[in-house]
């Protein structure tokens, strides 16, 4: 039967009655990701807020989908929902084990908005003589989420994912990129957290006059097409999971939506893998599990819209449990305007020497941290941090480039409001609304640091070798917001992949992996382990489609 009918009344609407300070027989509504407990809950009293990102096209449906609006049956080894790296790493691992494979994706191509992937003692990582110590790397991932996930799933991840990056190499090999895979340095910082030398990059060819750092979309590119003229994989584009299908307890198959024409038709599998990532492309999931102050001014940036936790809802409908809330997500201090830091000298004026105050004038930070610690300093401001700035001067402006290109990148900037201007710090204070005594204070107490011959930073500890004083106007400021990538908070699995239940026991037939999996992060994403979550996601995508085809 579909998930609507096993998990009856486990999803429906409940109207939780207000208690103390309400009037009698007052109660407030909550949405239908709000009460997929039922009524064994607790509610935890947050202030409001509101995810202004654009919404994807939700296709989990809570129903009893009847048998006459499925139109046709079809029967697999292993199936596959969801094809990002972690559905791609499961449908290549199952097909290459000898199963045959199913993979269906909502949207017309699988998601591929990363950089690089992490892994420990791959083949890449031995030819350079860089492979991280897994102890460490151990502790550190732990300690990067307060050992609140089970250490299984974390030994599980370094135990495979260098054979998954290795994996992954091999099978772009098949395809005509030209693509190879290299360990990355990660360089060494000032400021006590961890380095872990497990990121692993991409060299891709000149023929794609590639440009940008993310390198995901060439990489998946390659795989997709090795996938596409594989043997035993069936790879079906908008096409989306709707329901699971259980009997006597085990997942036997979904059913799954043809996104073009809205018709349904049922595949019967031995195993399912859920790999439908995150949910920031649905508001009312973010606003139901999230922090408030995570999301509430954030910018996002993900250009995918297909992230509507269709595998969370899926899996909770067949009695899988998932990470506490709130969930963790993928936040980073970098919500700048897109086109602001690709003008000459912008980029590195804005991001790496200004400095950044709250709506009060006042430094709150120490500007040199990794991405995720700076946005969650932002958000403990004022209005989640709705009104800090990062400030910088003339001479940080053409640190990096021409004053000609300068003069004209600031022009434009200026006219277009992404950044505000004062000839002295006090008119640049009023332009940005804070008080300027307090701003220029601020500003003398940094460039203070400078003196003498080992500049320190009394307040914050920043690293002032690299960077400069704010000196020379005119001056500017630009409003910094944190930035959703995606979350990472999901269902619960041991260290095979399979989806666990509210004892702890393995839902048969269930595997997730990528951000629709859980037990690995708490809190938030920590970006000073770089490419944990690509590593996180190919790895257990791969583990997943393993076990999957072995009935593991």
């Amino acid at each position: 039967m579909g998930a609507a009918a096993v998990a009856a009344g486990a999803l429906g609407a409940v109207s939780v009655a207000g208690q103390a300070h309400a009037e009698e027989g007052t109660g407030f509504a909550l949405n239908e990701y709000q009460t997929i407990y039922g009524g064994d809950v607790n509610y935890i009293p947050v202030r409001k807020g509101a995810w202004s990102a654009p919404n994807g096209p939700v296709a989990f449906e809570n129903r009893e989908i009847a048998a006459d609006e499925i139109s046709s049956a079809e029967e697999c080894d292993v199936l596959v929902i969801g094809t990002g790296v972690s559905g791609m790493m499961a449908m290549l691992t199952a097909a290459e084990e000898g199963a045959r494979v199913i993979a269906v994706e909502k949207m017309t191509k699988g998601r591929s908005a990363w950089e690089s992937i992490g892994g420990c003692n791959s083949r890449f990582q031995r030819e350079v003589n860089r492979v991280p110590d897994a102890n460490e790397y151990f502790r550190a991932i732990m300690r990067a989420n307060d050992y609140r996930q089970p250490a299984e799933v974390v030994h599980a991840f370094l135990d495979n994912s260098g054979d998954t990056v290795d994996f992954m190499q091999d099978m772009l090999d098949r395809s005509d990129t030209g693509i190879k895979i290299f360990s990355r340095e990660v360089p060494g910082n000032p400021y006590g957290y961890e380095c872990i030398q497990g990121e692993h990059s991409f060299d891709i060819p000149e023929k794609y006059k590639w440009n940008t750092w993310l390198l995901g979309p060439p990489v998946m590119a390659g795989l997709t097409q090795v996938a596409q003229a594989h043997e035993n994989i069936d790879l079906r584009f908008r096409t989306a999971g709707v329901q699971l299908v259980s009997e006597s307890g085990r997942v036997t198959g979904a059913i799954l939506k043809r996104m073009d024409d809205e018709t349904y038709f049922q595949v019967n599998a031995k195993a399912v893998v859920l790999s439908t990532g995150g949910y920031e492309a649905n508001a009312n999931l973010m606003e139901a599990w999230v922090r408030p102050e995570d999301y509430a001014v954030a910018g996002t940036w993900d250009p995918s819209q297909g992230t509507t936790g269709d595998g969370h809802m899926m899996g909770l409908a067949v009695g899988a449990s998932m990470d506490p809330m709130p969930h963790p997500v993928m936040s980073f201090g970098l919500a700048y305007p897109y086109k602001l830091t690709n003008l000459p000298g912008m980029g590195a004026a804005v991001m790496a020497f200004a400095i950044a105050v709250n709506e009060k004038g006042k430094r709150f930070v120490c500007e040199g941290l990794q991405m995720n610690f700076i946005a969650n300093a932002l958000v403990s401001q004022k209005d989640y941090g709705a009104g800090c700035w990062k400030v910088f001067d003339t001479t940080m402006a053409c640190a990096t480039a021409d004053p000609a290109e300068v003069d004209a990148a600031v022009t434009e900037a200026v006219e277009n409001g992404w950044v505000k201007k004062g000839d002295t710090i006090e008119e640049l204070a009023s332009a940005i609304g804070v008080d300027p005594a307090t701003l220029a204070d601020t500003v003398a107490t940094y460039n203070g640091y400078f003196q003498g011959n080992a500049p320190v930073d009394a307040k914050f500890g920043r690293d002032l070798t690299t960077v400069m004083p704010l000196t020379q106007g005119p001056f500017y400021a630009c409003n910094m917001k944190n930035m959703i990538l995606t979350t990472v908070g999901g269902l619960t699995i041991d260290g095979e992949a399979h989806v666990l239940d509210g004892e702890g026991d393995i839902i048969e037939g269930l595997y997730a992996s990528g951000n629709a999996a859980g037990s690995f992060y708490a809190g938030s994403y920590p970006r000073h382990l770089p490419a944990t979550s690509v590593g996180r996601c190919a790895t257990f995508g791969r583990v997943a489609g393993r076990n999957a085809a072995k009935g593991a």
